[in-house]
């Protein structure tokens, strides 16, 4: 097999949920309203904050707290904080899985450079996502990308690394893990950036068949696999809503991706060589959520 001259599609999820919140102390946190007592807001949207005399008076039954997967409650049915071992009988533990942190996004064309391998793209065109909100600055997801193929060659995920798709134009990338990131902090990807002030970022990596977010082929022509990271930009943010975009692209968030291709020497470059993604989805929670920064 001769060595080819492609760029990979870093299906490291361009299309993370990522939800919003109004302002909170915790940066770079997923945010919820919650029915609380002495609370500062007096609805269920946390936007009217209860006040006397122009004053917050904590008086209000509502509050905007870090979004929990587990929480403890009478009646659960759950005996441990991690909500992984239930009561013996029903309704008889102390801990209960929290609901609306289901996630789903869509997005349009996707298209990942990798310029040392020359000018030609992988590319699809449309994308959809599914994944849940695990805490305060995480989320699980999978993606699933259409339309996908490398200089008229059809792609779709396959091989001993990947989520295998069975369907030619298709690529599933494997389970992906996200945390938010915030002004202050530094994402996890071998360029160390950080977000500008009053912005935040889904930062992606891999969570199955770790370091890598996804293998495909073309036709068995083209074979690649990608690791590393990407961060995309989470808009908007303090604002509490069930809708939210995340952004990809050259100069936006940290592009810390890297694609390896498959030659009859075996994989190269090793480690893989950078990549970048260009593209965007519009993001749906089953609960209003906001990104406090």
């Amino acid at each position: 097999m001769k060595r080819i001259r492609i760029v990979g599609l870093c299906l490291v999820a361009a299309f993370a949920f990522s939800a919003m919140v109004a302002s909170g102390s915790q940066a770079g946190t997923y945010k919820w309203c919650v029915a609380m007592k002495k609370g500062n807001y007096t609805e269920s949207g946390c936007k009217t904050v209860a006040e006397k005399k122009g004053k917050p008076d904590h008086k209000g039954s509502f509050e905007l707290k870090s979004v929990e997967a587990c929480v403890a409650q009478k009646k659960g049915e759950y005996t441990e904080s991690a909500c992984k071992t239930k009561s013996a009988k029903a309704h008889k533990g102390t801990f209960e899985l929290t609901t609306g942190r289901k996630s789903t996004s869509v997005g349009g064309s996707a298209t990942l450079k990798t310029p040392a391998f020359g000018p030609n793209n992988v590319t699809c065109s449309a994308s959809s996502t599914t994944g849940e909100i695990t805490g305060p600055k995480t989320n699980v997801e999978r993606s699933t990308f259409t339309g996908c193929e490398f200089s008229g060659l059809p792609c779709e995920s396959a091989g001993p690394n990947s989520t295998p798709s069975g369907k030619a134009g298709t690529i599933i990338t494997n389970l992906l893990h996200t945390k938010l990131v915030d002004h202050g902090e530094k994402a996890g990807g071998y360029k160390g950036q950080e977000p500008a002030e009053g912005e935040a970022w889904n930062e992606f990596t891999s969570a199955e068949h770790e370091p890598f977010s996804s293998e495909f082929n073309c036709s068995g022509v083209v074979f690649l696999r990608t690791v590393g990271s990407l961060s995309g930009v989470v808009s908007p943010v303090n604002t509490i809503s069930k809708t939210s975009t995340t952004s990809f692209a050259e100069g936006t968030g940290e592009q810390a991706l890297l694609t390896e291709v498959l030659t009859e020497s075996g994989w190269v470059p090793p480690g893989g060589a950078p990549s970048f993604e260009i593209t965007e989805a519009t993001n749906s929670t089953e609960a209003a959520i906001e990104v406090a920064t």
